[in-house]
């Protein structure tokens, strides 16, 4: 007596007397709850990340942070971390059941899987961040015309459109949209160095054709030979924040650049941004200025943050290796001529934030530009050279010269058939296992080192 039908099928209404977990409304009423709570604690939630807080316990700061029900608490004193713990559990441990209460998930220790990433601790003053697991399920499960190693994740001629290419079919187009979503998770966490070459696949998951099918083969080939990469940041005590901000001008089939971001606090890339930018220029030096304004809101975002988190920078830097962007950023109108509105009151911003001493400009040689790596497919030694700067892999330094067999995108053989007279066949490298399981507990005195905590 309650079905209905709705286009020919079969429908049930139902009112929910609790939230069902997986539904967007259920996310935002536990998120009410929890930072309540938190709040009723003593935390203090960051302005600038609603999912971020904070509270001096023991004259040390405990930080809090979380996605939907997926916590991370750190501290100093290992019995803070246990205290707080105890506190969560307590009011969201899960309901009783069959007359038993289950506790909240929790790992203790200096490893964590977390959302997906593996982050350790385990070196001193380091935080390395992989996705062994990840990479080698997308590598395993790639169809076999996918098969081999290349030594970069895209070739010159990424940005470049066959407009005659024949487009794939249906199946083969939702594979390629599957595939590039991956893609996109891996090189937001862990895995930047492929994030140029990410960039330009998803503006083409809407109508990919075989030509975008290499170049998508071409990332998965590159992930082959890079199994165990792994990003290592590690913070410098000056406390000043590297911008690197770079663009290329007109690469794109309909003559718009390419925007490139760094963020590098010390060794290793703590933020990269790679994409194409939303508006046509005129020029190189206009190009940059789109760049720098567009990179602007993370820039200051970023300051603010950092401040709120009791983490205030002595300096803030934007590289550039634009001369001429650089005198329009600085200078204003005593620098500029006949401009469109639109790029005036993009780089008035910058200068404005300038005059505000929020950051200052200054100028790189684009041989030492960081974020040149996110505004086109670089190649042989600067390519390594890059990626060392931003990756920090002491696996992977820029002398490396990682062994493939990629000959181009029309020359592919698959991993495993028989090779040419001569030619020996190629072997897929080993990959590195992850981090073993680590222990539930915590034993052994306090040493002194920041705790780690993740919960569920």
């Amino acid at each position: 007596e309650y079905m209905t039908y709705e286009k020919g099928k079969p429908v049930i209404y139902a009112r929910l007397s609790k939230a069902l977990y997986g539904q967007l409304e259920s996310a935002k009423l536990f998120y009410d709850k929890f930072r309540k709570q938190i709040e009723e604690w003593g935390f203090a939630i960051n302005p600038y990340d609603p999912c971020v807080a904070n509270r001096l316990i023991e004259d040390t700061q405990c930080t809090v942070v979380w996605h939907v029900d997926d916590l991370k608490v750190s501290h100093k004193s290992e019995t803070v971390v246990k205290l707080i713990y105890g506190m969560i559990d307590a009011e969201f441990g899960q309901e009783v059941v069959m007359g038993e209460k289950a506790a909240v998930t929790v790992t203790w220790g200096k490893v964590h899987d977390y959302l997906g990433m593996t982050l350790s601790y385990e070196r001193e003053g380091c935080l390395e961040i992989t996705m062994f697991d990840y990479v080698d399920a997308m590598v395993n499960e790639a169809p076999e015309d996918m098969a081999g190693t290349s030594a970069t994740p895209a070739a010159n001629h990424l940005f470049d459109v066959d407009e005659q290419a024949v487009k794939l079919d249906q199946d083969a187009a939702d594979q390629f949209h599957h595939i590039t979503a991956k893609l996109l998770f891996l090189c937001k966490r862990a895995r930047p160095d492929i994030q140029t070459a990410v960039a330009f696949l998803c503006t083409r998951v809407k109508g990919p054709d075989q030509d975008d099918y290499k170049k998508l083969a071409r990332v998965i080939k590159y992930l082959r030979g890079t199994p165990d990469m792994t990003l290592t940041i590690r913070m410098s005590p000056d406390q000043v924040a590297h911008w690197s901000v770079d663009a290329s001008y007109a690469v794109h089939a309909d003559m718009r650049g390419h925007n490139g971001t760094t963020l590098l606090m010390g060794e290793g890339a703590i933020y990269c941004s790679s994409a194409k930018q939303k508006l046509n220029t005129k020029s190189s030096t206009e190009s940059e200025l789109v760049a720098v304004s567009d990179a602007m809101p993370q820039i200051v975002w970023t300051r603010y943050f950092m401040h709120e988190q009791g983490w205030t920078l002595n300096d803030c830097v934007v590289y550039q290796d634009n001369k001429s962007a650089i005198l329009l950023e600085e200078n204003g109108r005593l620098s500029s001529g006949r401009r469109t509105r639109h790029i005036n009151i993009r780089y008035f911003f910058v200068t404005d934030r300038i005059a505000r001493g929020e950051l200052r400009v200054q100028y790189c040689p684009t041989a030492e530009m960081i974020s040149d790596f996110f505004t086109k497919p670089l190649q042989g030694a600067q390519f390594r050279k890059l990626r060392c700067r931003i990756m920090n892999d002491d696996k992977y330094g820029p002398d490396d010269t990682t062994e493939a067999d990629h000959r181009g995108v029309l020359n592919v053989r698959t991993t495993g058939a028989s090779a040419p007279d001569g030619e020996p066949e190629q072997q897929e490298p080993a990959m590195r296992r992850k981090i073993s399981e680590m222990t539930k507990w915590p034993n052994g005195n306090n040493d002194g080192s920041r705790r780690q905590i993740g919960v569920e």
